[in-house]
């Protein structure tokens, strides 16, 4: 395999300030940016409950990215684990996953019928290709309650790496890009996901305003737009320095889980996972975010918890009224 190629930090910055720039010009958008953090922070959407059914009673969705530890035909072996997984999707409207990895791509169904196994509405996925430069390849996917949440038909898409005009491979696994809309119609957004690659965090997380951009071009006046997934954005990946330089960081985007959150299991008080808002995504957003503790949530000791994941699932909540 050829050896990539970086793009010059310098002219990485003025690349991503030019077409993010013009993007927002361009579709007349303003951000509404709420400070770093904003919001109250709870284990359990609703201990006990099915949380979809009941947020969108009351006018909200929740919506929740999962890193789920190497998810493939070994962990979907385990009985255990399954449920914990299948009961944990349940709490959310949508949950945004990485880190499939199964070559025979059967694991994801596989977990969708645990999840419909049972009760309450039921969920479907759009998920998007295997990708990395390696053999350990990867899939992204959204799970949704079908009762709640909307798919639009054909505006899932993967981010075209190299971009357009450039030389540079950006991301070890491009990001995938889905709108979606509440089943009533009131709010519809644009979902960003992205598992980065640890030794590349910073650049990949410099070049996501290149991906909002193309997809604030790609969807014409949608105007709610939420990246979310393992970004790997704190501790030994990504310094407070390197954190403060990056595009993201400016009064554009929103921030949800703050930088002093712990997302791991292994309580290494990292916030490796992250939900960003931008465009007029903050308008909807009523104000709560979380970290969803499944090991209390179900009675999980240590090594329980770890035979699920070492990421817990990061959630937030949306006005759909």
């Amino acid at each position: 395999m050829a050896r990539r190629r970086k793009i010059p930090p310098a002219l990485l910055a003025l690349l991503i300030v030019l077409i993010a720039a013009a993007a927002y010009l361009a579709s007349g958008m303003a951000a509404s940016p709420a400070p770093a953090g904003n919001g109250s922070q709870s284990n359990t959407p609703a201990s006990g409950t099915n949380t979809s059914a009941n947020a969108s009673a009351g006018g909200t969705l929740r919506i929740a990215s999962f890193n789920i530890q190497v998810f493939g035909q070994s962990k979907r072996s385990k009985p255990e684990v399954m449920d914990v997984l299948a009961k944990t999707a349940r709490q959310f409207d949508i949950m945004v996953v990485q880190e499939l990895r199964d070559e025979s791509e059967t694991t994801l169904p596989f977990y969708i019928e645990s999840i419909n196994a049972l009760p309450g509405p039921e969920y479907a996925a759009v998920s998007g290709p295997r990708l990395g430069r390696t053999s350990s390849k990867e899939n992204y996917a959204f799970i949704y309650n079908t009762e709640t949440i909307a798919f639009v038909p054909g505006s899932d898409y993967t981010f075209a790496d190299p971009p357009e005009g450039t030389e540079a491979d950006l991301f070890q696994r491009e990001p995938l890009i889905a709108r979606f809309s509440s089943k009533n119609g009131a709010f519809d957004f644009v979902l960003i996901t992205i598992h980065t690659d640890p030794d590349e965090t910073p650049q990949e997380l410099a070049g996501l305003p290149l991906v909002l951009s193309d997809a604030m071009g790609r969807y014409g006046n949608e105007a709610d737009f939420i990246l979310l997934g393992d970004m790997n954005a704190d501790c030994s990946y990504l310094s407070a320095s390197e954190a403060a330089s990056l595009a993201l960081r400016n009064s554009s985007f929103t921030w949800l889980v703050p930088d002093d959150a712990d997302t791991t299991v292994k309580s290494t008080d990292c916030a490796y996972d992250r939900i960003i808002l931008a465009g007029n995504a903050t308008a909807a957003y009523s104000g709560e975010w979380g970290i969803f503790r499944f090991d209390e949530e179900y009675g999980l000791n240590q090594s329980g918890a770890e035979a699920v994941s070492d990421h817990y699932p990061v959630w937030a909540v949306f006005s759909s009224s």
